[in-house]
């Protein structure tokens, strides 16, 4: 189970991460109804919306498969997880409206960031 989730992680943030590349203004669009503008926005979501959620995938399977080091993939799982439901929290509390889909993050970010800490004690 442990890595798993390391794994479902690591493809999801891989996925996301090329759909952003590829796709940055349609994928935007699909999460919160609004598109990035002006072109240079859209760069910025090639980049950090793209190229870092790639980085994370990435990351999480060379630590698994590279160096074997599922502990630390799932510290990873858990602190990229929890500080992005921490981030979403403030979004929601500070900006309001937030579409369905953002609350769904927030529980999902939460639960399998948490989850990830409780298998981290199972392998110990």
């Amino acid at each position: 189970m442990p890595k798993l989730l390391v794994y479902a992680t690591a493809l999801f943030f891989l996925v996301y991460g090329a759909l952003f590349i590829v796709i940055p203004a349609e994928i935007a669009y699909l999460i919160t109804d609004s598109s990035p503008e002006p072109t240079s926005a859209t760069i910025d979501f090639r980049a950090t919306y793209g190229g870092a959620q790639l980085a994370i995938g990435v990351i999480l399977l060379w630590i698994v498969r590279q160096k074997n080091d599922l502990d630390l993939a799932l510290v990873l799982v858990s602190f990229v997880l929890l500080l992005m439901a921490l981030g979403r929290s403030i979004g929601i509390v500070v900006d309001g409206q937030a579409n369905t889909l953002m609350y769904v993050y927030l529980v999902a970010e939460v639960v399998f960031g948490i989850l990830a800490l409780v298998l981290r004690k199972d392998i110990s």
